[in-house]
């Protein structure tokens, strides 16, 4: 049986195989540069140098950065001088440049322009074709990877901000050689469901790591979805195909959550703003009604049998004392009348002349006016103004 070795005494024995391998040294390799990180505490750059299939680490320190002659970008195809070397801590090998001479455009960069220019040709990257994303949908569907801390990031923010949508997730790869094919599966899978809206999430990661959202299938699967797809890919400063094809792009996998879900709380504010105003149209409406029956009430008591009855009562009442002036009136005029003609009358009778000392004589109830209308014998009446005598006639004389 062989010897048990730690960690630490391979690495140490990988790193001295290759240190002392002559080929490894003073070295030359090109390829294109990606993943480009300056620290700017040491001066160190750190990048990587690819080509269609493979990738190398690499380090350049800061007493060979001074002597850099052209600005590095991701992107660049270069030629890089060095040694080849091995990171003990991390069991990692990488080339350790010295310089860096620039050869034009690296191949990866270049076929990924020719990709773009190719879906803008087809009008993937159309602004007016774009979807526009519900304001409450009913079901999210989320494509991404089952274990990644995207889609925790994604499903606490939905739970917190709007919990009664429901969350369909399609689990997928989001890195490797069979990602592509898996990410296309899941979205064609998603676009089945009847979704209102689709988030395409992948959290931070090299270029490399990245690399399949560029991909021509994965952009064919996006474009084709029926429902709109936020694509939430990487860190805020990556920019991949998939985020040009989708109908919005959210810098993070939380934002694209915030981006497809509306804020419960507002739901709330605009049901109470809702009920305060049906409250008030209710309220404005009971009184226009109140308002509007008072008036039909007044207009049918004006109009009903006991109105008429009152109505009627008042007029007779009315009628009643001008009656009553009426005939007074008349009373007080023929009164008068009356009272100017007793006192004529008056002035003329017989008693009042009776009452001055003069009297009447009668015979048989008639007023005798001349001596020649009684005879010696006969009985009369002799009256006065307050009483009568009756008396016999005894002599006439002529």
């Amino acid at each position: 049986m062989s010897a048990i070795l730690t960690v630490s005494q391979i690495n140490r024995y990988l790193a001295s195989k290759i240190r002392g391998d002559m080929k490894l040294k003073g070295i030359a390799v090109k390829g294109e540069i990606s993943n480009l990180n300056m620290s700017y505490s040491s001066g160190h750059i750190y990048f990587t140098i690819k080509d269609e299939n493979s990738s190398l680490k690499a380090v350049m320190f800061s007493s060979a950065v001074r002597n850099l002659k052209i600005e590095l970008e991701n992107g660049l195809n270069v030629m890089a001088l060095g040694n080849i070397d091995c990171y003990e801590r991390d069991g990692v090998y990488q080339i350790i440049v010295t310089d860096i001479q620039l050869l034009g455009a690296g191949a990866v960069s270049v076929s990924l322009d020719k990709l773009k220019l190719k879906l803008k040709e087809k009008g993937y990257f159309n602004s007016d074709i774009k979807k526009k994303i519900p304001y409450a949908p009913k079901t999210i569907g989320v494509v991404t990877s089952i274990t990644g801390a995207a889609l925790q990031d994604i499903l606490n923010i939905l739970e917190r901000r709007y919990p009664i949508c429901r969350v369909l997730v399609f689990p997928t790869l989001v890195q490797g050689r069979e990602a592509e094919d898996n990410i296309a599966d899941a979205l064609m899978l998603a676009d089945s469901m009847d979704l209102d809206t689709v988030i395409l999430a992948r959290g931070g990661g090299s270029a490399e790591d990245l690399s399949v959202f560029n991909m021509e299938k994965v952009a064919d699967a996006i474009f084709n979805v029926k429902a709109p797809i936020i694509s939430a890919v990487g860190h805020e400063t990556d920019v991949t195909i998939a985020d040009l094809v989708a109908d919005l792009r959210a810098p993070t996998p939380s934002a694209a959550a915030e981006l497809a879900s509306p804020d419960i709380s507002d739901f709330y504010l605009l049901i109470n703003s809702f009920k305060n105003r049906m409250k008030k149209a209710v309220e404005n409406k009971i009184s226009e009604s109140e308002l509007k029956l008072k008036s039909e009430a007044e207009k049918f008591f004006s109009v009903s049998p006991a109105k008429r009855v009152e109505i009627g009562g008042v007029n007779l009442k009315n009628v009643e004392q001008r009656l009553r002036i009426s005939i007074d009136n008349v009373l007080n005029k023929y009164g008068s009348r009356l009272n100017s003609s007793a006192s004529l009358l008056d002035s003329y009778s017989p008693l009042k002349v009776l009452s001055r000392g003069y009297s009447i004589t009668l015979k048989d109830k008639r007023v005798i006016t001349s001596a020649d209308d009684v005879s010696a014998g006969d009985m009369i009446d002799i009256r006065f103004s307050d009483s009568s005598i009756s008396a016999e006639v005894k002599n006439i004389n002529h």
